[in-house]
């Protein structure tokens, strides 16, 4: 799970799901969802990453995406 500002607009919330998961490698594009739960969809540009990517956080991988939870960060 990876602790983000929700009240921030997608955009921002997008940017800073990039930024965190680029210590995995090249992050080729991030969706942010807010229902039914908040969740981004991180798509790298290798499996590789994609896994390590999915194992730092608890989220699943579909190909070269990850489905990560994201939840808002403590004040």
């Amino acid at each position: 799970m990876l602790e983000v500002d929700l009240n921030a607009p997608d955009i921002k919330v997008g940017e800073f799901v990039s930024q965190s998961c680029a210590q995995f490698g090249t992050v080729t594009s991030v969706k942010v969802h807010r229902t039914p739960s908040a969740f981004a969809l991180v798509e790298m540009t290798t499996r590789d990453q994609t896994n390590e990517l999915a194992a730092r956080y608890g989220g699943s991988t579909f190909g070269t995406c990850a489905l990560i939870h994201i939840e808002q960060k403590p004040s």
